[in-house]
C-alpha cells in the first residue's frame, strides 16, 4: 500500500498535465489533490442560511422562537425543516451543474456543504431511525440518469451511520415547481407521492432529504405520504433554500 501512493499521485499529476482541473464556477486552475472540483475562493463565495431559524421550516428568522409569517398561515406536515445554505450565487450555480448538466463529481462538495452543517448542529438527527428522500418521476429519472437528493441523502447515511431507504413513489405527474406561483406550488403537489409497497416504516422517526426547499409544499406532500403509513414524526433536511 505504502508504495502504490505515489505512483497513483504522480499518475494523477500527470492526468493534470494533459488535462487540467479547472473549477467548476470560475474555471481556475485546482492543485491535482482538489476532490471537490470547486477553488476555496468559490467555496468561500457560498452563504450558509444564518441563524436562528424558524422552528417550523428552518428560514432565517430574527428570534429563534418565532414562527415565520410563512409558516403561521401554511400546515405543514413535517415536524421540522432545516436548511444548510442559501440558493444563490455561487450555490445555485453549483446545483443547476449538477442536476442539469450531468457533472456528478460535484456530488462531493455539495454533500460536504451539507455534513458540516449537520457536524455543527447534531440535534437533526437526534432520535431519527431512518433517511429517506424525494422521489423524481419515473420519466424524469431516465431523463436525468440519477436522483440528486438520493445522492445527497446517502452520503448523510454513510458519514453519521443512519439507514437509508427508498420509501416513496411520485404517482401524479406534475408541472416543474419552479415555474408556479406560491399557491399554485401548494395545491400543484397534492396527492402526487405515495409510500412504495412493502417496507414497514410503522413508528419510525425519519429524515427526509431533497436538494433545494422554496415554499415546503413537495416535503410536506412527501411527509404526508410517510406519516398515512405509519411513520412516527418526519423532519427534514435540505442543502438549499
Amino acid at each position: 500500500g505504502v508504495r502504490i501512493l505515489p505512483v497513483m499521485r504522480i499518475a494523477k499529476n500527470f492526468i493534470n498535465l494533459l488535462y487540467p482541473a479547472h473549477c467548476a464556477i470560475c474555471k481556475k486552475n485546482l492543485d491535482p489533490s482538489n476532490e471537490l472540483h470547486v477553488c476555496s475562493f468559490c467555496i468561500g463565495m457560498i452563504k450558509s442560511n444564518p441563524k436562528p431559524y424558524c422552528s417550523s421550516c428552518g428560514r432565517s428568522v430574527e428570534n429563534s422562537r418565532v414562527v415565520c409569517a410563512e409558516c403561521r398561515k401554511t400546515r405543514f406536515y413535517f415536524a421540522g425543516s432545516r436548511c444548510a445554505c442559501l440558493y444563490e450565487g455561487v450555490l445555485k450555480e453549483l446545483i443547476h451543474l449538477f442536476k442539469y448538466n450531468k457533472k456528478p463529481y460535484l456530488e462531493k462538495v455539495l454533500s460536504k456543504l451539507m455534513i458540516d452543517f449537520v457536524k455543527e448542529d447534531k440535534e437533526i438527527l437526534d432520535g431519527i431511525d431512518i433517511i429517506t428522500f424525494v422521489p423524481l418521476q419515473n420519466n424524469r429519472l431516465r431523463e436525468r440518469g440519477f436522483n440528486q437528493s438520493r445522492i445527497l441523502a446517502l452520503n448523510i447515511s454513510r458519514e453519521f451511520g443512519i439507514p437509508l431507504a427508498d420509501t416513496l413513489e411520485k404517482i401524479k405527474s406534475t408541472k416543474p415547481q419552479n415555474e408556479l406561483a406560491r399557491d399554485e406550488r401548494l395545491s400543484n403537489l397534492k396527492d402526487a407521492f405515495r409510500p412504495k409497497a412493502g417496507g414497514d416504516i410503522k413508528d419510525l422517526d425519519f429524515l427526509l432529504m431533497d436538494d433545494v426547499m422554496t415554499t415546503g409544499a413537495t416535503l410536506s406532500e412527501c411527509s404526508k405520504a410517510l406519516l398515512s403509513r405509519g411513520a412516527k414524526t418526519v423532519r427534514c433536511l435540505t442543502l438549499a433554500r
